[in-house]
């Protein structure tokens, strides 16, 4: 029988809030939140004209109403109205997000990270907007697995993240 490892991770204190997952559930994207679609505009002659890049936006889907209502549960065990970070308050945010090798190749970053900010509004600040840092990652898991984590910290002139500022 081989013997368990132990691992014991401690926050760093620059982070108020760190929290994640490991499994099955994907992060999913918000790229497909639009759709083209060509609108017709007719004169008063009734002749009509085809006018591009007009956009519709689509439902959520059903995996970012899962994702969104998963990450809202693990922020809430972490965070509550009383700790939240309010306006005029800016934060950092940090993602760590762990896909499958053939997913990476195929979702942008950028896009990634919208799902996790929006499911994190009211909840851990008042709205993304107060998101003045975001440092997003990617990467392919070495077991193969989906997860997220996730470290947010309340930016003051004390306290200015963890990275580099000028």
């Amino acid at each position: 029988m081989q013997k368990q490892k132990s691992v014991t991770f401690q926050q760093n204190p620059k982070i108020d809030f760190l929290f994640g997952y490991f499994g099955n559930l994907i992060v999913p994207t918000k790229q497909d939140g639009f759709k083209p679609i060509d609108l017709i505009e007719t004169n008063e002659n009734g002749e009509e004209t085809v006018l591009k890049n007009f956009y519709l936006k689509n439902p959520e889907t059903s995996s970012v109403i899962k994702f969104r209502e998963y990450i809202q549960g693990i922020a809430k065990e972490k965070i509550s109205k009383n700790n939240r970070i309010n306006k005029p308050h800016n934060v950092q945010v940090h993602l760590s997000i762990s896909i499958t090798e053939k997913r990476y190749y195929e979702v942008d970053v950028d896009n990634l990270a919208k799902a996790v900010l929006d499911s994190l509004n009211e909840i851990a600040f008042e709205d993304d907007s107060q998101v003045s840092s975001l440092i997003v990652e990617k990467h392919i898991h070495p077991m193969k697995v989906n997860g997220i984590l996730i470290a947010i910290t309340k930016l003051t002139p004390e306290r200015k993240g963890l990275e580099f500022t000028w």
